[in-house]
């Protein structure tokens, strides 16, 4: 595609993975090779959360099982539960250790253990900008803003780097991103 003007006329304005958090769930360090994502508190403890009322629940069922030796309602819906919880609490597991790693090292952007997955990483040099674009998330309880930080490549597609509800943070990540690898940031309207 080449010149940086067609590649901003080019790329989409439309969130790149659709939802997301209303709080931080990333925080930018500094590392020896580049920079990486790490999980925030707040994330942390989410997680945790979710990990927690599926054991308790799962528990609960167990020991109901225990208790009567046979298979009530109660039982099964307690177990159910807990085995909901205990799907997304894992799956929330697997996400919260999941690496976002911007490595000058290899030269290598990546998101996931899959470093080279097309989808989630990329070689350093093939970013030309930074993308940040929100969206407003309708819940049971009102709506709330999410942004997203994006890496625009030199083809014009993206790749998602993260994705929650502190606007002022994914700016100064991106600005922080954006002074060590010398790209520019593009503020997408949605």
């Amino acid at each position: 595609m080449g010149d940086l003007e067609t590649i901003k006329k080019t790329v989409s304005t439309k969130p790149e993975v659709s939802g997301g958090a209303n709080f931080e769930t990333h925080v930018l360090s500094q590392t020896r090779y580049g920079f990486k994502f790490k999980p925030s508190l707040g994330y942390a403890l989410f997680t945790l959360l979710f990990v927690g009322v599926a054991y308790a629940f799962l528990y609960a069922g167990i020991a109901s099982y225990l208790k009567t030796q046979n298979f009530e309602f109660l039982f099964s819906l307690v177990t159910l539960v807990g085995a909901v919880f205990f799907i997304a609490g894992h799956y929330l597991l697997i996400s919260y250790f999941s690496p976002i790693v911007f490595n000058t090292h290899s030269n290598r952007f990546y998101r996931g253990f899959n470093k080279q997955n097309p989808k989630k990483s990329t070689a350093l040099s093939n970013i030309v900008a930074l993308q940040i674009i929100g969206e407003t998330i309708s819940g049971e309880n009102g709506n709330y803003k999410s942004f997203e930080l994006n890496l625009v490549l030199k083809n014009a597609s993206r790749i998602n780097v993260v994705d929650h509800g502190k606007l002022k943070t994914i700016i100064i990540d991106a600005e922080v991103l954006s002074q060590y690898f010398n790209i520019p940031i593009w503020h997408a309207q949605s």
